[in-house]
């Protein structure tokens, strides 16, 4: 039975997680498939320039699939970390409408001689650097509310609705060269965006969420407040060093990422006193494989800019993107979206199955983006990574509308 504050939400809720999958399934998972197919085994592409559709790709899905579901899930659980009051509805659906808006205008990049092109270019980054300064205003505002004592791991959701607007400031720079006629974004104003919005936006979300939720979701022992509040600045500067280049960003974070997974502990005994639900048990491989690939990720990343290797610095944004964002979704959403939407429990075997998909493809793609491409297994897998990435998404996004359809049957 739903409360009265899953009611009022429910259907906010279900836009921004139905828009999320949405994007995922076609700009997403759904475009990367098929540019890997192509790049590998030589499907065929619409007639567009194939770096553009990269980058459209890429932001499709740290905006439209991460972003909105940071945003959607935040506006819901905020208020209940702080004790304090809702956003407002009409605030939230704003924010939601400037992104969105935003996301749909952006595929104009591929079409260089379409008319007004560089207005539409140039309305895209405006209503998304507007659509993240509506959301950082309301998240810091609930953030610095309520009733609840305040935590530590407040200082990551706080960082990560800063770098949301730094992300969408590099994203209008980089969007310059486009606005002026050309086919491609400034590589390196993107790559700048690319990392604010992975790993401050997104990343210090997942973090901030991780902490607070794990010693419910998996019985692991609460984080000790000092070691957080250490964590969050030392993730302050590493996402900032990345975000301008250069090698040591990637390393500070590195560093700062074996602290968290300690601090949240997935891979440490947990402190319940009876053995974990099935449910808890998923969640708990999620966290696992997730913070191993964010290790990984960061590795690699790290690897990539002190060597000036292209290839590695590619597959460690794979590994995160992936292996931690996506695996992590899949993870803390299987249990938070009944609980935000009071629809049915998850299915454990759809969870279970995106998990173990997504795993493979984080290793077809990370894995194999480093090995010699004349390797004919290398190509096979990589053009394999993106089909089995999409196909844990449907899995996962078919059991999330399972769940959230059955929360809207009692208005029926």
């Amino acid at each position: 039975m739903l409360d009265v504050a899953q009611r009022h939400a429910l259907p906010i809720t279900a836009l921004f997680i139905a828009s999320s999958f949405a994007i995922a399934i076609t700009a997403g998972f759904g475009l990367g498939t098929l540019l890997l197919l192509q790049a590998r085994i030589g499907v065929g592409l619409p007639g567009a320039d194939w770096p553009a559709l990269v980058q459209v790709h890429g932001h499709a899905q740290l905006v439209g699939f991460a972003g909105l579901l940071v945003m959607g899930i935040a506006y819901r659980i905020l208020p209940r970390f702080r004790g304090a009051a809702d956003p407002s509805a009409r605030g939230v659906l704003l924010a939601f409408g400037l992104v969105a808006s935003s996301l749909l205008l952006r595929p104009a990049q591929v079409w260089a001689d379409a008319p007004g092109r560089d207005a539409v270019l140039l309305a895209s980054g405006i209503l998304e650097l507007a659509g993240m300064l509506l959301f950082a205003r309301l998240a810091l505002r609930t953030l610095s509310a309520g009733t609840n004592e305040h935590r530590a791991d407040e200082l990551f959701l706080a960082i990560g609705a800063g770098f949301g607007v730094i992300g969408a400031m590099w994203d209008l720079v980089a969007l310059a060269p486009a606005i002026a006629g050309g086919p491609v974004l400034d590589v390196e104003a993107d790559r700048a965006a690319v990392a604010a919005l992975l790993l401050g936006f997104v990343g210090a979300h997942i973090i901030g969420v991780s902490l607070r939720v794990a010693p419910a979701f998996i019985g692991a022992a609460p984080a000790p407040e000092r070691v957080v509040r250490i964590a969050a600045a030392a993730w302050l500067v590493g996402v900032t060093l990345t975000t301008l280049g250069g090698p040591v960003g990637p390393l500070v974070l590195l560093a700062t990422s074996a602290v968290l997974v300690r601090a949240i502990g997935p891979f440490r005994r947990g402190v319940a006193v009876r053995e974990l639900s099935a449910s808890a048990r998923v969640v708990r491989v999620a966290f696992r494989g997730a913070y191993a690939w964010l290790v990984i990720g960061l590795a690699l990343l790290g690897a990539a800019a002190v060597a000036g290797a292209p290839p590695l610095a590619t597959a460690g944004r794979h590994a995160i993107a992936l292996g931690f964002l996506t695996q992590i979704v899949f993870g803390v959403g299987s249990r938070l979206i009944p609980a935000l939407t009071g629809g049915k429990a998850f299915p454990l075997p759809a969870a279970r199955a995106a998990i173990v998909l997504i795993n493979v493809a984080t290793v077809l793609r990370a894995g194999l983006e480093i090995v010699d491409p004349s390797w004919a297994l290398a190509t096979v897998g990589l053009a394999l990574a993106g089909p089995v990435a999409l196909a844990a998404l449907l899995v996962f996004a078919a059991a999330a509308a399972r769940t959230v359809r059955s929360a809207f049957r009692p208005f029926a």
